[in-house]
């Protein structure tokens, strides 16, 4: 595909693609919209929460052998181990058959109130979250505000995110202090008003607070997993599978499967024809789009549902480190390498879009930009509608404008350098092959790259993933950001970030991987203001600000698009496809087992 150039090359691999192969993207809820659903093959998702009975084992599967347990510290593969085994102070609460519109509700925390200066927040620690009994050594106790305190403190001392956050690790992070004032009484004081610090002790993301026993040190949360959530790990036989047992002292009574087992499987065609068998009732994530149709039509009896918008594939980030090794410093390069890229034959290759059509099934997609169609409400900027500006421009795919570009930055016979990825299925069953065609696509450009591959988390993690664009040449990831809108662009376009990539808006470059970390003041300052604004309607045209001038920038592609999409499932397993804004522990959580349907039934 590198080869024979971009376009051709997708065009070659979309072509070749059969309904067996390897695909990506899809999102986690579903709207079933009604395009879809014409075409007689789409159920539609339905909220059957009120008829729901506990019981039963759920199988889906998990890509890839958790590296450890600790909620604290990023790793993709344990996400699902971290959702279901342990609380956060806070929630959002899930959109039912559309997205989320943010909205907090309780979960360790069972109310909060500001000061009136805002400048103090007081939450009350619910009594009833218990561990698992005879899980030693905590054997059911129930966990309090000391034990918030406590994972508070250990997250700040050693938590992968913990700049967004904690102001003694980032001085632009708003929680100043976090006490346990008596057993069921946290009080926060924050450095200024912060209109999204809810959603800041909500996420979701695995490497963000989390609660866990103040045991913790001794236990070693790496290996043995000990938390008050809805389920305890129960067995885990590396390279084989990982099961969740229901915990009888959780305070959470909507948590219906019994039991969630979870066979690592790394390869596609085995989850295709265990999906078909009923060896396994819904996937990890949706399956591939190209394979999503035939699977309805190999097993009748199971359902095919449509997906929110979400995600297609892949982040890119750029290395910044000073030298002639990182020539993306020069933002022509970072222009030159967005209009390289074919965005709707990319989107059309991993999400289906032309094979969707063919059986009737209408597919919606979206070019991301520094937001997401997926976000809240109005937050996110179309570049193809007349409201982005000129910087829309660099979303187009123009290979004879990239080859100026490169022209004028001094590459005009073109650039080589390193492209780096992780290996394995950390990243997901299709992370490879994404790259290869987005290399491919660059190369029509004139971008040579060399594949590098380095084992996660160690390496890739220290050197590439966080090292904050200290690094030669282009790499490759799946970027998790909280859910909150304004949250998430301060992750990645602030330089005190816990997601930015060391944006050099004057090119010179890093000179040290401990920093200081150059930045970008413009979007220093759209992101801070972003923070501190109340309003809402203020904060979503600061953030349509950001995405028009992360136009010109091109700093980070958080996928190059999103789509709507297809997935499957038993119709024993109900609920599926219908909350939004949850990631998939979370709705594990939420799917009952109707035994008296297929493949029971």
């Amino acid at each position: 595909m590198v080869a024979t150039g971009g376009s051709a090359a997708a065009a070659a691999f979309l072509a070749a693609c059969g309904s067996d192969d390897d695909g990506g993207g899809g999102g986690t809820g579903g709207t079933g919209g009604s395009g879809a659903q014409s075409s007689g093959l789409v159920t539609e998702a339905r909220d059957t929460t009120s008829s729901a009975k506990p019981g039963g084992t759920m199988i889906t599967t998990n890509p890839a052998d958790p590296p450890h347990f600790d909620p604290h510290l990023l790793t993709l593969p344990a996400a699902m181990a971290t959702t279901l085994i342990y609380n956060k102070l806070l929630g959002v609460k899930p959109g039912v058959n559309q997205i989320t519109d943010g909205t907090i509700e309780g979960d360790m925390a069972e109310s909060w109130e500001f000061s009136p200066d805002k400048l103090t927040l007081t939450m009350k620690i619910r009594k009833d979250a218990g561990t698992p009994p005879n899980q030693a050594p905590l054997n059911g106790r129930k966990l309090d505000a000391t034990d918030v305190a406590y994972s508070w403190d250990r997250w700040a001392a050693t938590g992968t995110n913990r700049q967004d956050l904690v102001n003694s690790v980032n001085p632009a992070a708003p929680v100043m202090s976090f006490t346990a004032t008596d057993a069921n009484t946290i009080q926060v004081k924050l450095k200024e008003p912060i209109s999204s610090i809810l959603s800041g002790f909500s996420s979701q993301l695995q490497g963000q607070y989390f609660v866990v026993p103040k045991e913790a040190d001794t236990i070693d949360l790496k290996k043995n997993p000990m938390g008050a959530g809805a389920y305890f790990l129960s067995e885990y036989i590396p390279s084989s599978k990982l099961t969740y047992t229901r915990n009888p002292n959780s305070y959470d009574k909507n948590s219906y499967p019994e039991k969630i087992e979870t066979p690592i499987i790394t390869e596609n065609a085995q989850v295709i024809a265990q999906l078909v068998s009923g060896g396994i009732y819904a996937h990890y994530t949706p399956v591939p789009p190209d394979s999503v149709v035939q699977i309805k039509k190999d097993q009748p009896k199971i359902n095919l549902y449509q997906t929110d918008i979400n995600n297609v594939g892949i982040s890119v980030f750029f290395g910044f480190k000073a030298g002639s090794g990182a020539p993306f410093k020069d933002e022509r390069l970072r222009q030159a390498f967005s209009m390289s890229i074919d965005r709707d034959l990319y989107l059309d290759t991993w999400a289906n879009i032309s094979k969707f059509k063919a059986d009737g099934l209408e597919v919606e997609t979206k070019w991301n930009t520094a937001a997401r169609p997926q976000d809240y409400s109005g937050w996110y900027l179309d570049p193809q509608s007349k409201d982005f500006g000129e910087n829309a421009k660099f979303y187009e795919y123009n290979i004879a404008e990239a080859k100026k570009l490169m022209a004028a930055a001094g590459f005009a016979n073109g650039v080589s350098m390193d492209s780096h990825e992780a290996a394995g299925t950390n990243y997901g069953l299709n992370y490879a092959s994404q790259i290869e065609v987005v290399n491919g696509m660059a190369a029509e450009a004139g971008f040579k790259f060399t594949r590098q591959q380095y084992q996660a988390p160690a390496p890739w993690n220290a050197d590439y993933r966080d090292s904050r664009g200290y690094f030669d040449g282009i790499a490759y990831r799946l970027t998790p950001v909280p859910a909150e809108p304004g949250e998430g662009l301060f992750a990645l376009y602030n330089k005190d970030g816990s997601l930015n990539y060391g944006f050099d808006a004057e090119g010179k470059g890093l000179s040290s991987k401990e920093g200081p970390f150059i930045g970008d003041p413009t979007a220093d300052d759209l992101t801070k203001k972003m923070r501190s604004e109340f309003d809402n309607a203020k904060r979503i045209q600061l953030a349509h600000d950001l995405q028009k001038y992360n136009g010109r920038k091109q700093y980070f592609h958080h996928a190059l698009g999103s789509a709507t999409g297809f997935n499957v499932g038993w119709p024993a397993v109900q609920n599926f496809q219908v909350f939004n804004g949850l990631q998939w522990g979370y709705l594990l959580k939420r799917y009952w087992l109707d035994t008296t349907k297929a493949p029971f039934a």
